[in-house]
């Protein structure tokens, strides 16, 4: 009986706070606060600024890879890796036998036309002036000399294009520096046979004077400016040295794989201290063209489905969804249907529902 009256005791007690509990009490059973106490901060516009550590890559001022335009065995060559040159320097020189004689060939054969030409010239001369005389050249006869100076004026200058044509082939044998710089590559020795098929490199030359520095920014700063127009960057070879390079250009296109912009810095080598083909770890002080709210970190809320600050209007929670931009030591960057002077909840949480009334702590 007394096990009876206990557990009846029991029953009563769970009903009557089941029935006659408040809120406050429901809160504390749920471990949350009924008016939870929140540090605000107020949102105002400032300059939005960031520094942007990335990667670039470090190429000439201008490359070119020597091919010969022309079959031929070499015959002589000047410069090595290494070698500094200048434009119209002499780097090698092919030889050509075939070459040589379809040279002579074709000077013979514009000699030949140019003599050929010049008689007929003359035999046309000569009946043109005695035509002057009436009746001592026909005029069928005087037609026929003139038509064949002109025929003889057409062979001839077709001859002399062959045999400019055949030197200019002839010149190909003589490989030039196309510009200051210096031997990067070379391929090829003494009596080494090379055809034009573009197989075969002989050489590569760089001008190193001066420098490109080509960097992949991602498309979100592709719309910031940077300050003066510089960066500051490191390579892995001179530690603890610091280079700065001002911005030439831009690529003015989104990569669609990587979306990202290239921005093509120059920096002037003249004492050689970098080397084409170096990383640069390279920094960019970037801003926006316009004011914007930065906040700390712990204000901005992240869940799967998105990113969102909590508003407090009339003493009440309102999440209202960001975007995150530039971030610095400790701020971040947002933008969403937010204005200046709103309070935000400095240190946001999920457990802060909408709609909650809150009490704001000095």
């Amino acid at each position: 009986m007394k096990s009876i009256n206990t557990y009846l005791s029991i029953v009563t007690v769970l009903l009557l706070s089941g029935c006659g509990g408040n809120q406050q009490d429901k809160a504390a059973l749920q471990g949350v606060p009924e008016n939870p106490a929140v540090k605000l901060l107020t949102l105002k516009l400032e300059p939005v600024s960031n520094k942007l550590s990335l990667t670039g890559e470090i190429i000439p001022f201008d490359r070119a890879n020597i091919f010969a335009r022309t079959p031929g065995y070499i015959r002589e060559v000047n410069v090595d890796i290494g070698s500094k040159v200048k434009k119209g320097q002499i780097l090698c020189i092919l030889d050509a036998p075939e070459l040589n004689a379809t040279q002579a060939q074709s000077q013979s054969s514009s000699q030949g036309a140019k003599a050929k030409y010049e008689t007929s010239r003359t035999t046309y001369l000569r009946l043109l002036k005695a035509a002057g005389t009436p009746g001592a050249v026909a005029d069928n006869e005087l037609d026929i000399a003139r038509n064949q100076m002109k025929t003889d004026s057409a062979a001839y200058q077709a001859s002399r294009s062959a045999t400019q044509a055949a030197k200019a082939i002839e010149d190909y044998l003589v490989i030039h520096a196309p510009f200051n710089g210096v031997v990067t590559a070379r391929n090829v020795f003494k009596g080494d046979f090379v055809d034009n098929s573009g197989k075969t490199m002989l050489f590569s030359i760089e001008d190193n004077s001066s420098l490109r520095v080509d960097v992949a920014v991602p498309e979100a700063f592709n719309a910031a400016k940077l300050k003066d127009n510089e960066a500051s960057f490191t390579v892995s070879a001179n530690p603890g040295q610091v280079f700065k390079a001002k911005l030439a250009r831009k690529s003015d296109a989104i990569d669609p794989q990587t979306r990202s912009e290239t921005w093509e810095f120059r920096f002037p080598n003249a004492n050689g201290l970098l080397k084409p083909g170096m990383f640069a770890q390279i920094v960019l002080p970037v801003s926006r063209s316009k004011d914007g709210f930065m906040v700390p970190f712990k204000a901005v809320v992240t869940t799967q489905e998105c990113k969102f600050v909590i508003r407090v209007e009339n003493g009440k929670t309102k999440w209202v969804d960001v975007k995150t931009g530039f971030t610095n030591k400790d701020k971040t960057e947002i933008a969403g249907d937010l204005k200046a002077g709103d309070k935000v909840v400095a240190q946001a949480n999920e457990e802060l529902k909408e709609g909650i009334a809150v009490k704001v702590k000095p």
